[in-house]
């Protein structure tokens, strides 16, 4: 429905406490004003086309009723900005760009879906009232609580990791910031990450899992360090905090499939 110049001048007018010089277009041209009922909640069908990226707001829109879109622009651009990296410096394996549509355009889907299911929730009506209340009681529940919290802050992604054999449970997940020791003293997982570089998490003292990587050590960092209670002999670690690959503990995982899972993120070794 088209939008009176004057109706939005007086919006803004109502807003900003001031008037702002606005006109018709020149030449004759219509106004490209409309008028927009409920939550404008859109995405873009791709988020690559060539050499052409879309992230953040420019590759999707949505009711901001939680406070969603920070994260989910954040982790669009930690996603991106580590294989562009790794195609600049020229060691990303073929196809490494394409993963990021594969992998963040579902996430944006996920979090549009459960906007607009919290802006039916605010709407009027008896059977929105009674909608409300159940999720009142489900909400008591500290597994629902929990699948609620994940959903809203991105935390319940698990993006689909290739694996030669069966993949690990931290696989494709982000990985904890949990509390280490290493050779220069207490650290936590997220300070490792600091450099934006792939770090394998050696916990266990797996050496033939640390000289599988050793081929990669032009561009992944290599951490022997001690948890209370690891998660994993070992964790291959993106630059964007998600698990490329984990060793279970105590099972004798080989390490060809960690030389697999380096090549597959991170090109192949150097020769």
């Amino acid at each position: 429905m088209a939008m009176p110049l004057e109706e939005l001048r007086s919006a803004v007018r109502r807003v900003i406490g001031g008037d702002v010089p606005m006109s018709e277009p020149a030449g004759g041209e219509p106004p490209a004003l409309r008028r927009s009922a409920g939550a404008n909640s859109r995405q873009a069908d791709r988020y690559r086309h060539g050499r052409v990226f879309l992230v953040g707001d420019a590759a999707h829109v949505h009711s901001g009723v939680g406070g969603p879109g920070l994260n989910l622009g954040l982790q669009d651009a930690l996603n991106l900005g580590w294989k562009l990296a790794a195609t600049v410096n020229g060691w990303a394996p073929p196809g490494l760009l394409d993963t990021y549509q594969s992998e963040r355009h579902p996430v944006g889907q996920r979090v549009i879906m459960h906007t607009r299911a919290q802006m039916a929730l605010l709407s009027p009506g008896a059977s929105v009232t009674a909608l409300r209340e159940l999720f009142t009681e489900l909400l008591g529940e500290q597994g629902t609580t929990r699948h609620i919290c994940d959903l809203m802050a991105g935390a319940d992604i698990r993006y689909d990791i290739p694996a030669a054999g069966r993949a690990h449970a931290m696989a494709g997940r982000w990985m904890p910031d949990i509390a280490l020791r290493t050779g220069k003293g207490p650290t936590r997982t997220a300070e490792l990450l600091r450099p934006g570089r792939p770090v394998l998490l050696a916990l266990t003292g797996r050496a033939d899992l640390v000289d599988a990587a050793s081929e990669w050590s032009d561009r992944v960092d290599v951490i022997t360090a001690a948890a209370a209670e690891p998660p994993a002999d070992a964790v291959l670690i993106r630059p964007d905090g998600y698990v490329a690959w984990a060793a279970a503990t105590g099972e004798p995982a080989p390490a060809g499939e960690l030389r697999k899972a380096l090549q597959t993120w991170f090109g192949d070794p150097v020769t």
